[in-house]
């Protein structure tokens, strides 16, 4: 059984918000106790697929920069994918690696949407119509599960704060939710201990898995268009949006070039050919 782990770090057990104060020691030690905090969630769910019978288990580190996870505390039994996120769109795709070969889908550390009011900091919505009328508003955990969902793999389950288990169970029936914490707002929480929540998403896990073909992929039917907010849900980009063949191909050219990120072509990651070739980067004939 092939097993794909999607992580986030808002919605860990014991993850409430981000120190303002960059460069300082504080910073530093809250940026460090929250890689911990998820690098152990992570490990838990593996422990959980071992033990429901996965024999290939992949970690994509999904927040920010793709680079929280410690690697030398990961799970000897998982691979992990983590680096550059923007390149990943460059790439044509979400999640690397994740095909039709995979089984299930496991979505950990997840916050919900923008516009949610008792969210762990909520941001990213997702807006999709289709050529039958039909409407999806999607959080980075649902539209996870569609992108899984176009290659027919099920998300099975989802840990995050309460908000985002909710809407995920509403738009995938059955899926298995680990309530990491409750938030009242952004940035106050009520947390189960970080321990508890390790327990739990373990035998979630291995509950979910135990449960395949009960819970179905989340497909996004027809034709679609995309539009994608970040924190504020009433601002949607484009204005005027493109349809697509699929939903999979809408959300990918719509994603890459949201005005709040910098252009994936713009971006130079002043190291390796063909990457500092990139139009606009500074380079040499040496490079």
């Amino acid at each position: 059984m092939k097993v794909y782990i999607i992580a986030d770090i808002e919605g860990m057990a014991g993850v409430v918000f981000y120190c303002n104060n960059k460069g300082s020691h504080l910073a530093h030690d809250l940026e460090m106790r929250n890689r911990l905090l998820m690098t152990e969630e992570v490990n838990a769910a593996v422990r959980g697929a071992l033990t429901a019978g996965a024999d290939e288990i992949v970690v994509h580190d999904h927040h920010g920069v793709g680079y929280n996870i410690m690697p030398e505390l990961l799970h000897e039994k998982a691979e992990l994918i983590h680096g550059r996120n923007e390149q990943r769109v460059a790439l044509e795709t979400l999640h690397p690696d994740l095909d039709g070969s995979f089984n299930a889908v496991l979505l950990l550390g997840m916050h919900p949407k923008a516009g949610t009011l008792a969210g762990g900091t909520p941001h990213s919505l997702i807006y999709v119509k289709n050529d039958q009328g039909q409407e999806y508003f999607l959080g980075e955990a649902t539209n996870s599960a569609a992108f899984a969902g176009s290659f027919g793999v099920p998300a099975v389950m989802v840990a995050g704060d309460l908000a985002v288990c909710e809407d995920t169970a509403l738009h995938i029936p059955g899926i298995e939710t680990v309530v990491t914490k409750k938030h009242f707002a952004s940035q106050l929480a009520r947390t189960k201990a970080p321990v508890l929540s390790r327990k739990l998403i373990e035998t979630g896990v291995a509950k979910a898995l135990h449960r395949l073909g009960e819970i179905k992929p989340l497909v996004i039917p027809g034709k679609c268009t995309v539009q994608i907010s970040d924190r504020n849900p009433a601002k949607k980009w484009p204005v005027a949006p493109r349809e697509y063949p699929d939903f999979r191909t809408a959300m990918l050219n719509t994603i890459k070039d949201v005005p709040w990120y910098k252009p994936v072509t713009a971006i130079d990651d002043g190291w390796r050919y063909p990457d500092a070739q990139q139009p606009g980067s500074v380079v040499s004939e040496w490079n």
